[in-house]
């Protein structure tokens, strides 16, 4: 059982993303929504491509919980691409059917890989 003091709310979890020491600014080349969408396609199994997807519907959906070990899970190129995640969503650099999409087509990736 995950204890209370674990558990961060989505908007929690993004916060503590931005506290991590590994992170460094690097930007993301072109549409950090698509590079995400590419990334979870191209190996929807890997532990990393599953918490950036559950990241995309927590910025969709405002939604979501998060165990605090797992600000610790992304490597320093896929964190960039959270925090421009999280930059893009707040920005609206993306209208809110295009974050729709994206959480569509992570969620059919995880499927398809599931047979």
């Amino acid at each position: 059982m995950i204890k209370a003091s674990e558990r961060l709310s989505a908007a929690q979890f993004q916060e503590a993303l931005r506290q991590v020491p590994t992170y460094r600014e690097r930007p993301v080349v072109g549409d950090p929504l698509a590079s995400a969408v590419t990334r979870i396609e191209l190996n929807p199994t890997f532990a990393q491509s599953r918490l950036l997807a559950r990241i995309l519907v927590a910025l969709t959906y405002q939604e979501g919980e998060f165990r605090r070990a797992e600000t610790g899970a992304l490597d320093a190129e896929t964190l960039a691409m959270v925090i421009s995640l999280m930059d893009a969503f707040v920005s609206g650099a993306s209208p809110p059917a295009a974050w729709e999409q994206a959480v569509a087509s992570a969620r059919a990736a995880a499927a398809g890989a599931e047979g």
